[in-house]
């Protein structure tokens, strides 16, 4: 093992301890449909579900009072209730996520994971719980020179976007003019924004409904382009090997179980309190909702 290699490890290890002992929840229900299956341990005992999560993200994943909070939190305690196990909940920074997963220090990825090709070659993804897309941000008093979306990619314009996100993709194939602006967090990115150091900020559905939906605290100083740039799915994301495998198949029952009794959409509409957008071609698109099996 190289020294990186060993200082990464040693990061992921330290990491992993301090965050089992701030953020954990406990649930009991079903405990002995937990016990039978295999993929809960495999020697009898109900093995705790161990939870990669970047709070980094509100709605979806965000830290509020220190504590965790957001749309994967109230997933995964829905979760355990439903599957009978033990939550242990791990936050890291963003891009330690599928690092952590693959080398089996943790579960399953819940962090509002958009499905991609490239991120399927590493994980196994479940079926989407929420369908959602890239969207922009940007400062209230500019919202009607910027409110075409085609005005992004013009000369002189700043373009913010997340590190290692599926905005930051989206604004390398089509930005050629705009200068592409990296952030390590959501939160430097829209402070940059109102401090009119970039242009626009460019990152998940949720994110926008989050900052400019109809919430108390909304950020007055910004407004969202309700028109997606892309369409995404979010999931969560578990080993490629058998007992990923089989996990995967109890996550999506109980997934189905959630949407069934509607507890899904109580949780979405909890976090995400906007009736529709409009997509690029201008058709209806119903939000926040569940992703449609596939």
């Amino acid at each position: 093992m190289e020294r990186g290699q060993r200082r990464e490890a040693a990061w992921l290890g330290a990491a992993l301890v301090a965050a089992c002992v701030s953020w954990s929840f406990a649930a009991t229900a079903r405990a002995a449909e937990a016990a039978a299956d295999p993929s809960a341990g495999g020697s009898g005992a109900v093995q705790p579900l161990r939870v990669g999560l970047s709070p980094g993200y509100p709605p979806l994943a965000f830290e509020k009072n220190g504590k965790p909070a957001g749309i994967e939190v109230d997933l995964s305690q829905l979760l355990a209730t439903e599957l009978g196990i033990t939550l242990q909940v791990f936050p890291m920074p963003f891009d330690k996520l599928i690092p952590t997963l693959t080398s089996g220090k943790v579960d399953v990825i819940m962090s509002g994971l958009s499905v991609t090709k490239e991120r399927s070659k590493k994980v196994l993804f479940t079926r989407p719980f929420l369908r959602v897309g890239q969207m922009a941000l940007v400062r209230a008093d500019d919202v009607k020179r910027a409110s075409d979306p085609a005005a992004m990619d013009v000369s002189g314009s700043e373009v913010g976007v997340k590190k290692g996100t599926t905005g930051e993709g989206w604004a390398g194939r089509n930005l050629k003019v705009a200068k592409i602006v990296p952030f390590p967090t959501v939160e430097e990115g829209t402070a940059a924004l109102r401090a009119g150091k970039i242009d626009y900020f460019v990152h998940d559905a949720p994110t926008v409904w989050r900052l400019t939906g109809r919430f108390d605290d909304r950020d007055e100083a910004l407004a969202g382009i309700y028109r997606p740039l892309t369409e995404e799915h979010l999931a969560w994301a578990v080993r490629r090997d058998a007992q990923g495998e089989a996990l995967a198949e109890r996550l999506n029952a109980a997934l189905a179980r959630l949407e069934a009794s509607g507890k899904l959409q109580e949780v979405l509409d909890r976090w995400i309190p906007v009736t529709k957008v409009t997509v690029a071609g201008g058709d209806p698109l119903p939000s926040p909702a569940p992703a449609t099996a596939r």
